[in-house]
Order: structure tokens, then C-alpha cells, then sequence
């Protein structure tokens, strides 16, 4: 045991001498503490599969470059150092398995499935069972300070390592072609596939240098190779940092981010405490300027991007949330439109039957009245015939009411109809003017016609109807007009090809929030103060009939109150 002692220290020395102590220190302690700092600082972040996988790559890193540097100093007894260096095998292949695990589970957002899990295992379980029981590392040579390895085993574990570096990089290039639409998504695939891959390419391309050349160098320097492996670790958790950083990652927020990039500071910075070698220094000092700058861009590049996407989710949050209630309002808006159609329904097949059935017993009343004023039933003297001309005034306006109602059931329902011939239009409105100019001497108004001698004045329509509209026209001015005259003008447009009729009185005239609503239906405004036995149909009834009916235009004009106003139609003039 003694013997075995002293050619442990001897070769400790030996493979001092070949190699700086600083830079030994250099590539496992601060990476092996930034490894585990890292790893332990996403899991307690984000306790998932790829929380959990990488703290299993960051732990078997530290506790490989614990067992490599006993293998150089034996600051562990040199009775344990033998046993630390075979454990090394084991580790490294822990490590790439936990490394294919996180890809994995990082990419798909899901655990391993079972069958994988046992592929692992019965990987992993031969250099397991070789370890412990000793097979990997048989004997030791003092002479060369280097350790006897069992090559099948060794070769073994290279083909297993290889085997996962292959399925990383088929598993990133496949999840990277797959996802061609997912531009943040392929982002994310390959930062994390390159780092880890490239974290395992340096590793094992160390580990297979060191153990090509082992054979054929004995001068120790080959060992160094394997130091410059480790060096990978610090890519990986570059790439990873810039994942946190600007994808958040792990859920780590922008501050959690600083204080890693802080912690990466620091760690190097210490390394200026036990620094020697003005080569090292240099080095040390470069990388700490490298990664202060680096750091310092990053956080600040990311800074804002990081707020805007903030801003956008809170922008897409309150959005979604207005959509919701929109849609929610427009499905109870599209309910009660319903039941307003229902309901507007109901109330047109009221109005349609409710005329019906009163035109029948009004025509009757109408007729029946006409005849006992005519004296077909015998004399009656002036108050019994006051009182009946009052009843016949009355059945006649109701019938007009009636037969307004029915016609807008009709417009409303599309059922109207419409007999369209070619008819003289001053004629028509001219015997309606004469019929009506007895009513308005009764009142006391003087009611006028003219053209403006541009006869003929023909055009196509509904005759009855169109005497309807005229008739309402006339008979309102005489209705709202207390005193003066009103004067019906028919007038050509012989480039429009258009024929005019308009109807100005002396009357209330109106403002022009009354004109807005005018043909409105049941709108009746201010002139339902002079005549209150209006219905507030015949002027919705005349705008429907002219524009829908007869493609023509209907409107009203006015200075103002008690100014006076002009009723105007116009219909186009028929063509031979």
C-alpha cells in the first residue's frame, strides 16, 4: 500500500510538471460551480423534466471534473483515487444521456416515454456493472502514471457516447424541419440543439484525444487535451442564458436572467485571485472582458424587447378579453335581434289581421252614414244630422288610418304591389288639387296650381298610388297651415328627364331636427298640436311608395318655424 502511495504522489508530481496547476484550476473549478450554480438556480426557477434533466447534466459535469482533479492532485487519498478515476466513465456517460434527455424534453415539452427510458438503462447498465466491479480500470502503470483500461470496455463506452451525440443531432434537425411554420419555436430548437450538441462534441472529442494518443505519448502532455474538453460547458450555458434571456425560458424572467449573466461575471473574475501565469492572466482577462461586454449587450438589447412582448401579452390578454365579451354581447344582441324580429313579426300579422277585420264594419258605418245624410232613410233635422255627419267625419278618417295600416303591412311584409302604366301626371294632380281647394276656402286658404309649361308631363307608375302620395301632400299643408295660401307647382327637368312636383305652404313650416325624422314611421313632430287625428303614416307611407316603388325621390324643404314649407316628389319621366 505504501509503494502504491508513493507512485501516486510521484505521479501527481510528474503530471504537474507537465501541466500548469493554474490552468487545472482554471478548467474545472469555476465551471464546475457555474455548472451547478446554473443548474440548481433553473431547477428551484422551474421544477420540470427540463428543469430537473438539466441539474442532472450540471451535476454529473461537477462531480466529473471533483473525480478528474483527484486523479491529478489525489487530495482524496490515493486509496480513492484509483476508484474516482474509473468512476469517470460512468459519469461522462450519465451526463450524455441526461444531455439527449433534456433536448428531448425541452423541444417537446413532454416527458420521455417509457420505452426510451429503458433503452437508457440497458445503455447505461453494462459500464455501470464494469465500474463496480472494477473491469474498466484492471491495473495501473506507476511507470507512465497512467491507468490500465479494458479497451473493449473503452470502446464501448466511445461507440455509446457517439450513439447519443447522433440521436441529439437526427432529434434537433428533425424538430427543426418539422416545425417550418414555428419561426420562435425553430429559434429556440436550434440554440438549445446547437449547444448541446456542441457541448458534447467537445467533451467526447477530448476524452477520445486523450485516450488515441495516451497509447503512443507518454510524456503526460496528452492529458491536457482533456482539460480543453471541458470548455464546452461554458458554450452550453451561453446558449442557454440567451435562451432565458430572450425567449424566457424556463420562465425565468429578465431579472433572473441578470443575475445568472452577474453570477458568470463573478465566477471568472475570481479566478484573477490565484492566477500566476501572465499567459493565464491574459486569458482570464480577455474572457472577463468578453463576457462583461457581452453581458452588458445582451441585457440591454433584450431589455426592451422584453417590455414590448410584456406590453403585447398584456395588449393580447385585454384583447382576447374584449373579444370575449364582444362576442358574448353580440350572441345576447344576436338573441334579443331575434326576438325583436319575432316580435316585430307578431306585431305586423296583428296589424295586417286587426285591419282586415276593422275594414269591413268601417265600410259599412261609412256607407250606411252616407246614405242617412243623403236622406235615404227619411228627414232628420240639423242636430240629428250634425251628429251623423260627425259619425261619417269619423269612419272616414278611421277607414284612411286602416288602410295606412294595411299598407305598410304590406311594404314591411314585400307583399305590396304595384300597376305600373304610363299615365299624365298634371292631370292627376290637377283634379286632386280642384277636389281639395274646397276644403282650403273652408279654412280660409287660398290653394293655387301651375306648371311651368313644359308639358307633357307623363310618367310610369302606380297611378293610385302616386295619387295617394299627392293627396296626403296637399291635404297636410292644408291641415298645417293656419292662414295664406299654398300653391302646387309641377316642373320639368329636361336634361335629368326628371318631373317635379312640389306643394309649398304658408304654414308652421318646421326646424331641421323635425325634417331628419319627418318620413319616419308614426313620426308626427310639432303638427300633432294642430290635427291630433293624424296617424303618422302618410308621410313614411309616401317615401316608401316614391323611393322603393317607384326608384324616385321624395323630400321636404323649410327656413324654419312658422316659415313655411314645400313637399317635393320627383319621378322620372316616361320614355316612349
Amino acid at each position: 500500500m505504501l509503494s502504491h502511495f508513493i507512485n501516486i504522489q510521484y505521479c501527481y508530481t510528474y503530471l504537474i510538471d507537465q501541466t500548469p496547476v493554474s490552468l487545472l484550476l482554471y478548467s474545472h473549478i469555476p465551471t464546475a460551480i457555474l455548472a451547478l450554480f446554473f443548474g440548481i438556480f433553473i431547477f428551484l426557477k422551474n421544477r420540470s423534466q427540463q428543469g430537473f434533466a438539466l441539474l442532472m447534466i450540471c451535476i454529473s459535469f461537477a462531480l466529473w471534473c471533483l473525480f478528474d482533479l483527484s486523479s491529478w492532485f489525489s487530495f482524496i487519498g490515493s486509496g480513492n483515487t484509483m476508484l474516482a478515476w474509473s468512476l469517470l466513465d460512468l459519469i461522462s456517460l450519465i451526463m450524455f444521456f441526461f444531455s439527449y434527455y433534456f433536448l428531448y424534453t425541452f423541444i417537446t415539452e413532454k416527458d420521455f416515454p417509457i420505452w426510451q427510458w429503458f433503452v437508457g438503462f440497458i445503455l447505461i447498465l453494462p459500464t455501470a456493472v464494469w465500474t463496480l466491479l472494477g473491469k474498466n480500470l484492471p491495473n495501473y502503470d506507476s511507470n507512465n502514471c497512467q491507468a490500465i483500461e479494458n479497451t473493449k470496455i473503452t470502446g464501448y463506452l466511445f461507440y455509446i457516447l457517439g450513439l447519443f451525440i447522433i440521436i441529439s443531432s437526427v432529434f434537433s434537425i428533425y424538430q427543426y424541419m418539422k416545425n417550418k411554420e414555428n419561426f420562435e419555436k425553430r429559434k429556440k430548437i436550434l440554440l438549445v440543439g446547437s449547444g448541446i450538441i456542441l457541448f458534447l462534441i467537445f467533451f467526447f472529442s477530448a476524452l477520445l484525444a486523450v485516450n488515441l494518443l495516451a497509447n503512443s505519448d507518454s510524456s503526460g502532455y496528452v492529458y491536457n487535451y482533456e482539460i480543453y474538453g471541458l470548455f464546452g460547458m461554458p458554450i452550453l450555458l451561453i446558449f442557454l442564458g440567451y435562451l432565458v434571456i430572450k425567449f424566457k425560458a424556463f420562465n425565468v424572467k429578465l431579472i433572473s436572467a441578470q443575475a445568472l449573466i452577474f453570477a458568470l461575471i463573478t465566477l471568472i473574475g475570481s479566478q484573477f485571485l490565484f492566477i500566476t501565469s501572465t499567459v493565464n492572466f491574459i486569458l482570464n482577462g480577455v474572457t472577463f472582458i468578453g463576457v462583461v461586454i457581452f453581458g452588458i449587450f445582451l441585457i440591454e438589447s433584450v431589455k426592451k424587447e422584453v417590455r414590448q412582448k410584456e406590453y403585447l401579452e398584456k395588449l393580447t390578454i385585454e384583447l382576447n378579453d374584449s373579444k370575449m365579451r364582444l362576442e358574448d354581447t353580440n350572441i345576447k344582441l344576436e338573441s334579443a335581434n331575434d326576438k325583436l324580429q319575432s316580435l316585430d313579426k307578431l306585431k305586423t300579422e296583428f296589424l295586417s289581421l286587426a285591419s282586415h277585420q276593422l275594414r269591413s264594419p268601417l265600410t259599412a258605418i261609412t256607407g250606411y252614414t252616407s246614405m242617412l245624410l243623403d236622406g235615404s232613410f227619411g228627414k232628420m233635422d240639423d242636430k240629428q244630422k250634425e251628429a251623423i255627419d260627425r259619425v261619417y267625419q269619423s269612419s272616414r278618417h278611421l277607414s284612411t288610418t286602416v288602410e295606412d295600416l294595411l299598407n305598410v303591412t304590406k311594404i314591411e311584409q314585400g307583399g305590396m304591389q304595384y300597376v305600373m302604366a304610363d299615365f299624365d301626371f298634371e292631370k292627376a294632380a290637377q283634379d286632386l288639387a280642384k277636389d281639395l281647394s274646397v276644403t282650403a276656402e273652408k279654412k280660409g286658404l287660398k290653394l293655387t296650381f301651375k306648371t311651368d309649361k313644359k308639358s307633357p308631363y307623363t310618367v310610369k307608375g302606380d297611378m293610385e298610388k302616386i295619387r295617394q302620395v299627392i293627396l296626403n301632400f296637399i291635404d297636410n299643408s292644408i291641415k298645417y297651415t293656419k292662414k295664406g295660401s299654398i300653391h302646387v307647382l309641377i316642373s320639368k327637368d329636361e336634361d335629368k328627364k326628371k318631373i317635379r312636383l312640389s306643394i309649398t305652404d304658408t304654414g308652421m313650416g318646421m326646424t331641421p331636427e323635425i325634417k331628419a325624422k319627418l318620413f319616419q314611421k308614426f313620426s308626427r313632430a310639432e303638427g300633432a298640436k294642430m290635427n291630433a287625428g293624424g296617424s303618422g303614416l302618410g308621410l313614411y307611407l309616401a317615401k316608401k311608395i316614391i323611393e322603393e316603388g317607384h326608384h324616385g325621390a321624395v323630400g321636404v324643404d323649410s327656413d324654419g318655424t312658422d316659415l313655411g314649407s314645400t313637399f317635393w316628389m320627383e319621378l322620372d319621366e316616361a320614355t316612349n
